[in-house]
């Protein structure tokens, strides 16, 4: 069952991470900073955030045929497109880090486990130990609470990506692409006058009011020209319904999937357009929402979960981002030709919805 403490436990405090350091032939730097050796690109992968499988997805035509095992499926969330990404990979762990087998992992003989640091966290972990007297490499593709900006964070990603897939060249591809994106952005913002945005963390319909923290949305929130309504310094915090009317939003920004339709908003690829504005709607009539000015005037959105999730995808939610909160000085940006663009290095494109607004057609 996908409970609020599963979903909202997609972060927390990010944590110094040991070195491990393999004797091989191909040398990567994982996000992190820890030196990963291996003897040649690696063949079994067993991937414990399964949103990695998209990023490996733009570098290779068939990431499922390196990957032999795979934890948190359910954060994936591509809808109907899941059977041609996943296949029959084998699960060693659902969503969160005490579902993990060791004896799982261990008899799928990975050449090379990744992780993110929710997943797995990097300090004090048993599983490390495991993984460690067993001789297998354990890398890491993301920090606790999203410590880093998005433009670091795409950086150390795919650098670590094509460096163990080897393919450099297409992983500097996109990395320079996501970045002038993120420049675009930035450049278009600037200097404007910046409304009051409260983002919210997975959006439930029954439960309120879990905002983004500075951590990352302080920086991408920043960058798209607003100024993020927050109460902690981490990934997330919890307002009361008067904490945040007395911030008075000017913006909403709501998350949501289509792994929990009756929780949240049902946004993300393939779902019904329709339907997910009527999520969306739900979520903006709850108290807190309702009494700020939002819905008078029109300021309400939504984003599929997976845009935060993958780096490679944060360039087009920065994009959609500055559309709403600059709608004058960046209505040039178009997330739908950056993610078409994304798109092309992708077998099995991704389609919409991965946002929404309300006052959408």
């Amino acid at each position: 069952m996908v409970t609020r403490r599963t979903v909202l436990g997609l972060g927390t405090a990010l944590v110094a991470a040991p070195r491990f350091v393999w004797a091989g032939g191909i040398l990567a730097t994982d996000v992190l900073g820890n030196a990963i050796s291996l003897p040649k690109a690696p063949e079994r992968i067993i991937l414990l955030d399964a949103t990695d499988l998209l990023t490996m997805a733009a570098l290779l035509p068939d990431p499922g045929a390196r990957v032999v095992g795979m934890a948190s499926a359910a954060r994936l969330d591509l809808g109907p497109l899941t059977p041609k990404f996943v296949g029959q990979i084998p699960e060693v762990g659902q969503l969160s880090p005490d579902t993990v087998s060791v004896e799982g992992i261990i008899g799928l003989k990975p050449d090379l486990v990744v992780a993110s640091a929710y997943m797995l966290p990097p300090e004090g972990s048993l599983l490390v130990q495991h993984l460690q007297a067993a001789g297998i490499p354990v890398a890491w593709t993301s920090g606790h609470d999203g410590a880093l900006p998005a433009a670091e964070q795409l950086t150390r990603a795919m650098s670590f990506w094509g460096a163990v897939l080897q393919r450099q060249d297409r992983a500097a591809e996109l990395t320079r692409f996501g970045l002038s994106r993120l420049d675009a952005v930035r450049a278009c913002a600037q200097g404007a006058d910046r409304p009051r945005v409260y983002m919210e963390i997975m959006s439930t319909f029954d439960d309120c009011c879990w905002s983004a923290g500075r951590a990352f949305w302080g920086d991408l929130i920043g960058m798209a020209g607003g100024d993020l309504i927050a109460s902690s310094d981490g990934w997330s915090a919890k307002l009361s319904t008067e904490g945040l009317l007395a911030q008075q939003p000017q913006v909403y920004v709501a998350t949501g999937a289509g792994f929990a339709p009756d929780m949240q908003p049902g946004i993300g690829p393939g779902l019904d357009p329709a339907k997910g504005r009527e999520g969306l709607l739900r979520a903006a009539m709850r108290p807190a929402i309702a009494g700020s000015a939002v819905l008078l005037d029109g300021r309400v959105h939504g984003i599929w979960s997976g845009l935060i999730t993958s780096p490679l995808l944060v360039p087009v939610l920065a994009e959609c981002l500055g559309k709403w909160l600059q709608p004058g000085s960046c209505a040039a940006l178009d997330p739908e030709k950056t993610l078409a663009a994304l798109n092309a290095y992708l077998t099995h494109p991704l389609p919409g919805p991965l946002w929404l607004s309300l006052g959408d057609d």
